[in-house]
Order: structure tokens, then sequence, then C-alpha cells
């Protein structure tokens, strides 16, 4: 419900387009009717404007297709979706594109397929049509014409012939003065002999609506409860510019009205837009919506989310990775809860809960983190079959796997999917296990403790277990047969929990962590014998790694060495600590360098394959094919 209140208030009827008739001014006071010059004096407005009847729940959601879709355009848009299907109303889609130079298709089609991929289908609006289209306002410029035109002749709106410097002056002065800078009424009261001499010379002017000296205006809001504003805060604005172009708020209200939209939800950025757009309810006698004004989403920082704190669009988190329903989840948890601890919410479930009564009119943080830890909940969440198509299908396109569906793949989704929160990860976390990284692991802070823990011993069991195949036929039969074998070799090294499992994990992996060891292990032979690893995904195969393996002088060992850390060569210089690698080719030996601190050569990472040239005859001299390297015997 809105309330303007005041003292009653004089209204003009002007026509000077009739040049052979004296205009009239037709003012009203009680019951008596005056007819007087076009100099007239205005009193204050006297109105009650209240919203309509409840009835019929219709909502909209006006983007301006200058950019992409905000995040904070999303919510608002999800509120209104959630409050329509809550109530059993119409969710209206209307393209706010009356900025012409800023306006593009472009990104009006950006806005539309991101409100399709967050899910928000319009009962009404572009691409579906409805009974009070167009729903372009670029589309309905005929209709705001119409509607001035009517204030004009009711006399709530008048032509001001003001140019832009005239303007300028009286901003000027009314900051001399410390006053806001509204307009000064210039033309309010002009004769419609001004009027008709500027006609004819064809000045150029805009509509102006007269605002009353005094008074207020009072609403209720559904969010912020009641919110006012006094009339002499406001000068006459306009609302239609000397080019004939609508402005912003005048287009607003005509289009809510027309389009019977009973409930307005939006940004609390367009609260002071609420009494221009009262004022010209009650001038057009339409009833006044019922308005619900929505926080603003700010950065971690408090201070309004914006492009320098990263990402802040729709299609920008889409291309990110992020699924649909955690955007619509974590959106909607943005200023609203439904009372409980629950955070989880798919879209059915937010329309089954949402109030507009629980929505909070305080700011809201957009917390990045929390996001990608939601994602990776609904991501988890998803059927297996969903699941493993789309990570498969990302696997594959990255040219990881052969094939984006099969044995391999299920298994390598059930194992990798607790540390995958973006459908991105997944490249990352299957490329990683395929890897081999055991030269950094060992040369790493934590790896002393690997060494230290009598790892050779460990080694060379294992070594022996897969030189006899033993290894191979357990992790041929799957997870139970994991079980088994490492059960026997537990025993036979008498060792068990971490004192078996992180030097296993290393060995067999050149990790210190990932997931299950038995299940790792078990992927890690189905990847070499399945087929289903693209060569170049960089896979290091069991065979691989033994080899590897082998050629560690684990005898260089001692648990007396003094090792901060394991680390290169070049990192040794500076530190002074032992490197515990023999190269193949100058044998485990010491060496002194020019600090005279004691050294253990290491030998470097396996480099990638060459690419080099094969002239096979003067017409091919311009091909490169690889070469096949061994990354093994290169020192």
């Amino acid at each position: 419900m809105a309330t303007v209140a005041a003292a009653p208030w004089f209204r003009a009827r002007l026509i000077p387009e009739l040049k052979n008739r004296q205009s009239l001014l037709y003012c009203r006071n009680g019951h008596r009717r005056y007819r007087q010059s076009l100099c007239f004096r205005r009193r204050s407005f006297s109105i009650y404007a209240s919203a309509g009847d409840e009835g019929a729940v219709r909502v909209r959601f006006a983007p301006s297709p200058t950019g992409n879709l905000h995040v904070g355009g999303a919510r608002t848009a999800l509120f209104n979706y959630l409050y329509a299907r809550s109530k059993g109303g119409k969710f209206v889609l209307r393209i706010e594109d009356t900025d012409l130079e800023r306006s593009t298709r472009e990104s009006e089609e950006a806005v539309l397929r991101d409100l399709s991929w967050l899910g928000l289908a319009w009962d009404e609006g572009p691409g579906i049509g409805g009974n009070y289209g167009p729903y372009r306002q670029s589309e309905r410029n005929a209709l705001y014409k119409e509607f001035a035109e009517k204030l004009l002749q009711s006399g709530h709106v008048y032509r001001c012939f003001c140019s832009n410097e005239e303007l300028e002056k009286m901003k000027e002065m009314a900051k001399l003065k410390q006053l806001p800078p509204v307009y000064t009424g210039r033309w309010a009261s002009a004769t419609e002999q001004e009027v008709l001499v500027e006609l004819a010379k064809g000045t150029p002017y805009t509509y102006r609506f007269r605002v009353p000296k005094e008074g207020s205006l009072k609403i209720d809001d559904l969010i912020r409860g009641e919110v006012s504003w006094n009339f002499d805060t406001l000068g006459d604005f306009v609302i239609m510019r000397s080019n004939g172009q609508p402005v912003y708020n005048f287009c607003v209200t005509v289009d809510d009205a027309t389009m019977a939209i009973s409930h307005v939800i939006r940004a609390e950025e367009h609260l002071p837009n609420t009494l221009r757009q009262a004022l010209i309810y009650k001038a057009l006698g339409f009833p006044m919506p019922h308005f619900a004004h929505v926080s603003l989403i700010l950065a971690p920082d408090r201070s309004k989310l914006s492009k320098r704190h990263g990402a802040t669009s729709v299609g920008q988190f889409r291309d990110m990775g992020y699924l649909p329903q955690a955007m619509l989840n974590y959106l909607a948890l943005l200023g609203w809860g439904d009372g409980t601890e629950n955070e989880f919410f798919s879209l059915e479930q937010l329309v089954e809960k949402f109030t507009i009564e629980r929505v909070n009119k305080s700011g809201a943080i957009f917390d990045l983190t929390k996001l990608r830890w939601m994602n990776g909940q609904h991501l988890r969440s998803l059927p297996s079959e969903e699941l493993n198509q789309i990570i498969g299908e990302r696997w594959k396109d990255a040219d990881i796997v052969t094939e984006s569906q099969g044995v391999f793949i299920q298994d390598a989704v059930l194992l990798l999917k607790d540390g995958i929160d973006l459908i991105p990860d997944s490249e990352k976390a299957l490329s990683s296990l395929l890897s081999y990284p055991l030269y950094e692991t060992l040369a790493s802070t934590e790896g002393k403790l690997i060494l230290e823990d009598g790892v050779s011993e460990v080694a060379k069991s294992l070594l022996a277990a897969y030189d006899s195949g033993e290894l191979c036929g357990a992790l041929a039969e799957g997870q139970p047969g994991w079980k088994n074998w490492v059960k026997k070799f537990g025993k036979l090294l008498k060792r068990k929990g971490k004192s078996l499992f992180i030097p296993l994990r290393v060995l067999l992996t050149g990790k210190l962590h990932g997931p299950d060891i038995g299940a790792t292990t078990v992927l890690l032979y189905e990847a070499g014998t399945s087929g289903s690893v693209a060569p170049q995904a960089g896979f290091v195969t069991f065979d691989e790694r033994f080899k590897i393996l082998r050629e560690i002088q684990w005898e260089s060992f001692s648990s007396n060495v003094p090792l901060s850390a394991v680390e290169t060569k070049r990192s040794c210089e500076h530190k002074g600590d032992f490197l515990v690698f023999a190269s193949p080719r100058l044998e485990s030996k010491r060496a002194t360098i020019s600090s005279g601190i004691p050294f253990l050569y290491l030998p470097p990472p396996p480099p990638p394959p060459r690419v080099t040239t094969h002239w096979k005859s003067p017409n091919h001299s311009d091909k490169l094919q690889p070469e096949k390297v061994s990354v093994f015997n290169i020192i």
C-alpha cells in the first residue's frame, strides 16, 4: 500500500496547439470550477494511492541488454520467479532497451541464454509472447507517446524549453545555495503565448511532470517496511526527452501498469525511483503495485560487487564449470533462508519454501569459496550416470581418455569425485593420478620422513612382488585382490597402518597424498591394461614406474644423513642438503661442489619427447614429426 498526503492541488488542462481560441485552464477546488489564464498558482498534492486489489500475482524481471547478466540481476530474477511460482502467478520477462546507444541484441540474447541455463522459464516475454506485449521497450514507443499526451492534456505534464546551458546554470546556483539540484520550474507556469512562440521557432522541448511543492509519499515495502519521501526533495522531472525518447521511470511505470504487474521485486538501488513512479501511477489513474526492494550483493570487503572482485556474471560462472542448480541454490541464500539449518535446495524445494517475508534487508556477502564448495556438493549429488557422462566427456575433450564412457570412466569418477568441486577440476584430478612425480615428492620437506622410515626395504620387497607377477595378479582381481595382497605384504615386512601405506603410496603413485591407495592402485593397473587412456595423456605405466624404482640406489640412504629437505642440485648449493639419487651413468658417489658441501647427484625428471625434423625427401623438408626418445637414458 502507498499513501500520498498533502493539501488540495490544482489540476490543469493545456491545449496550446489551438492558436485561434483562448487556451483554457480547468482548476478544481471543491465543487467550484474556474476559467483562468495560463498563469496559475500551483498548490500541493492531495491523493491517496493504494496498491491494486489482491488478485492474480504477476511479477516481472526487466533487464537492460547492455552487458552480461550480473549475479545480482540473476538473484532478482530468481526471487521474482520463486514468488510467482509459489503464488501460482505469472513470471514476465521484459527487455528494457530504451538506451539505444548501449543496448544490443547480442546482450539480449546472452541474457536470455543465461536465464534459460539457470532454468528460470518465463511465462510471457521474448520468444513466447503473451497478452500484454510487445515485451521490448523499443517496440512500445507509440504507447509511451500516447500516455505522455494524456498527461499533457490533463495538466500533469508541461513542455519545458530550457536549454542544456540554462539547466546547468540552475544546478550551479543550487550548489552555491547548498540546495538539492532540482528544476526551478521555469516553464511550469509559462503563458500560452510564451509556449506558442517557442513552438513557432521550433525550439526543442521536453515533457516535465509537475511535482507538488508540499506533501509526501509513504509505501509499505514488503522487505524494508515503511519508506517515505518528501516532495520538496524532487523537482519537476522529465518524462520525454527532446528527441522524443521516453525516460526510464516513465517507461517502467507505463509498462508495469499496462502489463498488470501486481508486485515489483527489484534491487534496492531502484528505491529512489519509487517516488517518481508513484506520482505517474496516480496521474494516469492506475493502481500501484506492491513494492519489494532486495538488498545489494556485496563483495567480501562490503563494497558493491563489481568486476574488480573477479567473476560477476552468470556466463562467466557457467564457463568456469559451475552447475546451474548450484548457482540457483547459492543465489537464493544471499539474503533469504527458510529458518532452518538446511542450505541445500533444489529449484522445486525453493519454490515450496520461498516467502518474501524471509528476505533480509541487509546486504549479502558474495563468498566465492562457499559457492565453489556448494557446487561440489551438487556435483557429487548428481545421479552416477549423469556425473559419469559430464566428466567423461570433459576428459575426452581434453584428450586424456579415448572414450567418454566405460568401466574405466566409471571407476575413475567414483574414485576422484570427492576432490572435484568444478567440472574442470576433473582434468587436473585424472592427470595428476596418471602422473608419477616421485622425484619431486622425495625432494620435498615431507619426503624426508619417508626417506628416514626404511623406504628402501619396502621398495625392494615391492619390486620383488612386481617382478614375480604377484602384484599384477592381485590387481587383476580388483579391490578384493589388492586387500588380500597388501595384508600379506604387511605381514612380510611387519608393517601396518601408516608405516605400510605411506611408503606404498609414494612408491606406487609418486605422491604423499591422494584418494584411497587401494582403489588408486587398482585404477592405475586398469589404466595400463584397458587402453582407455590416450597416448598423449602423460600416463606413466607400471613398467615405467618400477623401472624408475630400480634405478634408485636405495642403499645410499642413511638414517643419520642430515636432511632438512631433499631438493634438487640447485637448491643444495644454497642449503647444503644431501641428495639421495645416483645418476645411472655417474653411479652413487659423493661429490663435493664449490662450497665443499657433500652432495649426491639426483637425475632430473624425465623430459618430454622432443620434436625433431625428418627430411625423407626434398618434398618433405617442411614436415615435422615426433621422434620417440627414451626418457630413462637421458642424462
